[in-house]
């Protein structure tokens, strides 16, 4: 299921909150009638979408067949997909997995036949599939993790300030005017 934690079910939580818990232990939360047949709908929501029917036409069989307005079906499509997953996430990530596992395979018989052509391909082919998830993938630029130099220079004055700082252990801001040059440095988006 998508959602991992189990909700403490209190009085005017929602039905959406019950039928959750229902599905992590139905011998603690039962349902009321009206429950169950909001479960059957978003079942049958989610079923209509593992069939490869577009929201619209799961939306349609919703209407027709348990008698609901265009927005509840829509609104059962949401709550079904919350609850179960996205159909469409998992039959993609699904696929890549499947893919991924022949590519495997695919490289063990190419290393068992010596050819290093085939390896190479399948490597290649590995690598493409091996990234299941592309929109959490990390993308990594080398160059932020630099330690680049900090360099700082400062007034005569504000020295003086800092060195008397250092040998008495106190400095005052409030009587230290200092007009000085700076630079304007552009930002270009880069952390």
């Amino acid at each position: 299921m998508a959602i991992q934690h189990l909700p403490t079910i209190k009085t005017g939580d929602s039905s959406f909150d019950k039928i959750y818990a229902y599905y992590k232990d139905s011998t603690k939360y039962p349902l009321t009638q009206k429950q169950i047949e909001l479960k059957d709908r978003w079942l049958a929501a989610f079923t209509l979408r593992q069939n490869f029917h577009s929201r619209e036409q799961a939306a349609n069989v919703l209407m027709e067949k348990y008698e609901i307005s265009r927005a509840q079906a829509y609104r059962d499509l949401k709550n079904a997909e919350r609850l179960f997953g996205n159909v469409m996430k998992a039959d993609r990530d699904g696929s890549l997995a499947i893919l991924l596992e022949y590519s495997h395979k695919f490289l063990l018989m190419a290393v068992k036949a010596k050819d290093l052509k085939a390896i190479g391909k399948a490597l290649e082919l590995m690598g493409k599939y091996a990234e299941v998830d592309k929109e959490n993938a990390i993308n990594f630029n080398p160059e932020k993790l630099e330690n680049k130099p900090v360099k700082m220079s400062i007034n005569k004055e504000v020295g003086n300030a800092i060195l008397s700082h250092l040998l008495t252990g106190s400095l005052d801001f409030n009587n230290l005017t200092v007009d000085t040059d700076f630079e304007e440095v552009e930002d270009n988006g880069e952390d």
